[in-house]
């Protein structure tokens, strides 16, 4: 009886102590990688997206830097990610001139990223829900698999 008892501590305790919620082990896992941006949206409406040209919009993070291509230039920045939560600091990139519509879709994005206040990573998609003056927004990327973003500086 002793044991049955003692067992069964045991396990209620390991349930406690791992847990169930898969909505927390979510926040949990890291948003290390490459990854292409799939779509944008600004409150609940869908930004538009120009087609992915020779240079899509992309992320890599990276032991706490940031960089890839907002379509046009090259950006490069700081991040800190935690339970969930994320910061990208004030992001640099390269100064060349392309189209109107891919330079507004640029600073859209670069804008968004830097707004950036919490993640979800679920079956190979990284979700960006960020925060700027304009409102609130989400950023989804599709993973890169293990092939790292050009860096042309």
């Amino acid at each position: 009886m002793k044991a049955l008892l003692r067992n069964s501590i045991g396990m209620i305790s390991a349930i406690a102590f791992f847990g169930t919620n898969s909505a927390s082990a979510n926040t949990m896992i890291s948003l290390s990688g490459s990854w292409q941006l799939a779509n944008m949206t600004a409150g609940n409406s869908p930004m538009p997206m120009l087609p992915a040209g020779d240079i899509p919009l992309s992320a890599e993070f990276s032991d706490g830097q940031i960089f890839g291509s907002g379509g046009c230039n090259r950006f490069i920045g700081g991040y800190e990610a935690k339970s969930g939560t994320v910061k990208i600091s004030t992001l640099a990139s390269t100064f060349m001139a392309c189209e109107e519509p891919i330079m507004s879709q640029e600073t859209r994005f670069l804008t968004a990223l830097q707004g950036a206040e919490r993640y979800e990573v679920d079956q190979g998609q990284l979700t960006i829900f960020y925060k700027t003056e304009q409102g609130e927004g989400v950023l989804r990327f599709v993973s890169q698999g293990s092939q790292p973003v050009p860096a042309m500086w």
